[in-house]
C-alpha cells in the first residue's frame, strides 16, 4: 500500500479518512473517523517514501511514544499506534480549533493579556515534557493549536527526542526545526535540554507581541548564520508600547547564553505570574479567527490566586464586621433587665369601626429599658496581624503590599472573653398574671405567660414596611457607538505641529471623535513638562477610564538632508519618515495596520508635502478603526 492511493474516504488500520489537516517532512496528517469507537481523531501516516529508512521508522515509532508518555491538558495525547500494508500510522486526539500561526496571519500581534495567557499554558505543557526528559525541538506557532475554548494544545512532538536517546537517532549536528524560532545551539547543531524550548517559546511571545520574527532572512541559511552570529533586535524598538517588565521577560527567555536564561520550563511560568500580578493583567486565551470572546475561558493558576485572594478578603472583613455586631448585640441583651412580666393578651375581634386590635399571640412589653449604656469590656476594632514574613521588600527591592485581612485572621483577634460573654438559655416557668382590663364589654381571656428574672428584652413589633421596588441596572461597560480617538504626535518639532493638524483633518473626517492632549489635565502637564510618554502602556495608566477608547500614536523624523541648486541658489531638501499606529487604549490591541510613509521637502513646500505623507500613512485608518471598534462592540454584545 502506498500514501498516494490513500484519499477521502480510504480506510487504515479502522479509521476512515475524512479531510487532510497537513503535509509535512515526515507525513500527512488527516482527520480521521475511528469506525469501532465512533470518534473523531487526527491520524498520523509515515511517508512511503521513508518507510524503507530504518531511521526513519524508528524515529516515527519513537513519537508515538514520546507523546503517549506525556499526559497533560496542554499537550495533545495519542490514542493508538499500528502499522497496515507497510505504512505506519498512530491517532492523535483531534483538536476542534485553529493553529496560533493561522490566527497570527489575521491578527498579526496580539494584545498583552492574550499573549501572556497563551505562552503561560505552553510553558505548564513544557513543564510535564521535561519531568520526562523530553524537549520538543520544533516549537513554532503553527504546532500550537488552541481550541473554541482558548485552550492550548501542543502538537507535533515528532522530531522531539529523550535526552538519554541514542546517538544515531538524534544526531548532534543534525539541524532540526524551524529557523526563525530556533535557539543559537539549535542553528549550531550542538546537544540541546529543555532551554532550547525555553528560547523557542520566547520567540513566539516576541512573535506574538510585535507581530514579527525575531531574526529574519532571504534564505533559512540566511537564518540560521543571523541567529549564531547577530543578536536579537530587541522588543522594545519593534513595539515601544509594552511595559520594562516584558521586555526583561523575553530578553531572559531568548538569552544567546543558555546559561543566563531561565533554567526551567517552572522558572518561566513564575516570571509571567509575577508579571501578571505586578501589571495587574488579566490573562485571556487566544481567539479563534472570526470569533468572538468566548464567555467560557479556563482560568489560569494565577487567575485562581487572584480570586482566591478576592473572596478570602471579602468573606474575612464580613465575618469580621458580623462578629464584632453579634457579640456586641449579645452583651447588650444580657445587661438589659425586665422590670415587669411580659403578658400575651388575646382580645377579642374589633367592632367595625373600632380600633384593631393585636392579633393573637403578640407579646406586648408594659415598660421597656431603654438607652442601655454599652457594657465594659467591649471589645476593640478588630485589626489583622500581618506576618513578618509577608510584608518588607522583594529581592529586587520592590515593596510587597500586606495581605489583606481573612476570616481566620479576624476570628484569631477576637478576645476569648468576649465569646465566653455570649447568652446561654434560661429556663422558663409559667405563672397566671391577670392582664389589664379592655374596655370591650366582653371580658378578655387571661393567657398563662413565663415570667423571666433574667431576660433580653424582646422590642414591639413594628409594621413590616412594603418592599421597594428598584429598576434592574445593567452593570456592564457599554461601548459607546462611536469611539473617541486620543492623537499623541512625537518627534521632530518643526514637523510634530503640523503633522497633527492634518491627522486630525483625516481622523474627523471619517466620522469618529478626537480628543486632543491639552483636554486632559494629566497629558498637558506632561507635556507642559516635556515629559509626554509614546507608549501604550505608560498612556494607559494616566489617563482617566473612558476618556479615550483608541489610541492613535505617530511619529516624524528627519532622516536626512542634502543641498538643492538652481538658478544660482542653493535650498535644502529634507527626507522624513512618518508612523502611525492605531491601538486599542483597553487592550493594546491593533486597531488597524500601521501606516508609514516617507517625504521630501524643502522650507517652500514643506506643509504641503507633509499631508501628502499624512494621507499615505493614515488615509485609510479611520475605516480601520471604525472596522475595529464594530467588531469590538458586537464581541462584547455576544458575550454579555
Amino acid at each position: 500500500m502506498n500514501l498516494q492511493d490513500l484519499g477521502i474516504g480510504s480506510v487504515i488500520g479502522g479509521f476512515k479518512l475524512e479531510k487532510e489537516l497537513g503535509r509535512g517532512g515526515m507525513g500527512v496528517v488527516y482527520k480521521a473517523h475511528e469506525l469501532s469507537l465512533n470518534r473523531k481523531v487526527a491520524l498520523k501516516i509515515l511517508s512511503d517514501r521513508l518507510c524503507n529508512d530504518e531511521e526513519f521508522i524508528e524515529r516515527f515509532k519513537r513519537e508515538a511514544k514520546v507523546v503517549a508518555a506525556l499526559s497533560h491538558p496542554n499537550i495533545v495525547s495519542i490514542m493508538s499506534f499500528g502499522e497496515e500494508g507497510g505504512l505506519y500510522y498512530f491517532a492523535m486526539e483531534y483538536v476542534q480549533g485553529t493553529d496560533l500561526g493561522q490566527i497570527l496571519k489575521e491578527r498579526r500581534q496580539l494584545p498583552l493579556s492574550e499573549a501572556m495567557g497563551i505562552t503561560s499554558q505552553i510553558a505548564d505543557a513544557l513543564s510535564e515534557a521535561a519531568d520526562k526528559g523530553v524537549v520538543h525541538r520544533d516549537l513554532k506557532p503553527s504546532n500550537i493549536m488552541i481550541d473554541s475554548v482558548g485552550r492550548i494544545k501542543v502538537t507535533d512532538y515528532g522530531i522531539a527526542y529523550f535526552q538519554d536517546a541514542d546517538s544515531h537517532l538524534t544526531r548532534t549536528g543534525l539541524y532540526m526545526g524551524t529557523p526563525e524560532y530556533s535557539s543559537p545551539e539549535q542553528a549550531s547543531g550542538q546537544k540541546l535540554d529543555i532551554r532550547s524550548d525555553i528560547y523557542s517559546l520566547g520567540a513566539m511571545l516576541y512573535k506574538m507581541l510585535s507581530g514579527e520574527v525575531p531574526v529574519s532572512g532571504e534564505s533559512p541559511l540566511a537564518v540560521v548564520a543571523k541567529i549564531m552570529t547577530e543578536p536579537v533586535r530587541p522588543l522594545a524598538k519593534v513595539n515601544p508600547d509594552l511595559p520594562k517588565l516584558i521586555y526583561q521577560l523575553v530578553e531572559k527567555m531568548m538569552a544567546r547564553d543558555k546559561n543566563k536564561r531561565f533554567q526551567t520550563p517552572a522558572d518561566v511560568i513564575n516570571a509571567i505570574n509575577y508579571c501578571i500580578d505586578k501589571l495587574r493583567i488579566e490573562p485571556s486565551p487566544a481567539r479563534m479567527v472570526g470569533a468572538p470572546v468566548a464567555s467560557h475561558r479556563p482560568p489560569t493558576v494565577s487567575a485562581y490566586r487572584r480570586r482566591a485572594k478576592t473572596i478570602g478578603a471579602v468573606a474575612g472583613v464580613i465575618a469580621a464586621i458580623l462578629l464584632s455586631m453579634w457579640t456586641v448585640d449579645a452583651l447588650l441583651n444580657r445587661k438589659a433587665k425586665v422590670e415587669t412580666p411580659v403578658v400575651a393578651v388575646e382580645e377579642p375581634a374589633e367592632p367595625a369601626g373600632g380600633t384593631p386590635a393585636e392579633p393573637p399571640g403578640v407579646q406586648v412589653p408594659t415598660t421597656v429599658a431603654t438607652n442601655a449604656a454599652p457594657p465594659a469590656g467591649s471589645p476593640e476594632p478588630v485589626e489583622a496581624v500581618v506576618p513578618p514574613s509577608l510584608s518588607g521588600t522583594t529581592d529586587r527591592g520592590e515593596e510587597v503590599p500586606p495581605p489583606v485581612p481573612t476570616a481566620d485572621t479576624a476570628r484569631e483577634a477576637v478576645p476569648p472573653e468576649t465569646i465566653a460573654a455570649l447568652p446561654s438559655p434560661q429556663p422558663q416557668v409559667e405563672v397566671v398574671i391577670p392582664a389589664a382590663p379592655v374596655q370591650a364589654p366582653p371580658e378578655p381571656r387571661v393567657v398563662v405567660a413565663p415570667p423571666v428574672e433574667e431576660q433580653a428584652v424582646r422590642p414591639a413589633p413594628q409594621p413590616r414596611p412594603e418592599p421597594v421596588k428598584t429598576a434592574k441596572i445593567d452593570t456592564r461597560t457599554q461601548l459607546p457607538e462611536i469611539p473617541v480617538v486620543l492623537m499623541i504626535v512625537s518627534g521632530d518639532e518643526t514637523l510634530a505641529p503640523f503633522l497633527r493638524v492634518h491627522l486630525e483633518n483625516i481622523i474627523r473626517g471619517s466620522g469618529l471623535r478626537v480628543a486632543s492632549v491639552t483636554e486632559i489635565p494629566v497629558l498637558r502637564q506632561k507635556m507642559q513638562f516635556g515629559e509626554m510618554p509614546v507608549s501604550w502602556y505608560d498612556i494607559k495608566q494616566i489617563v482617566p477610564p473612558g476618556a479615550a477608547h483608541i489610541l492613535l500614536i505617530s511619529d516624524v523624523q528627519k532622516t536626512g538632508t542634502m543641498p538643492l541648486q538652481f538658478y544660482g541658489r542653493t535650498q535644502t531638501l529634507t527626507n522624513a519618515a512618518v508612523t502611525v499606529r492605531a491601538i486599542d487604549m483597553e487592550t493594546g490591541e491593533a486597531a488597524g495596520a500601521p501606516g508609514t510613509a516617507t517625504m521630501k521637502y524643502t522650507p517652500l513646500n514643506m506643509d504641503q508635502e507633509l499631508q501628502k505623507a499624512a494621507d499615505t500613512a493614515a488615509g485609510g485608518m479611520g475605516g480601520q478603526i471604525r472596522m475595529f471598534w464594530k467588531e469590538k462592540r458586537q464581541a462584547s454584545d455576544s458575550s454579555g
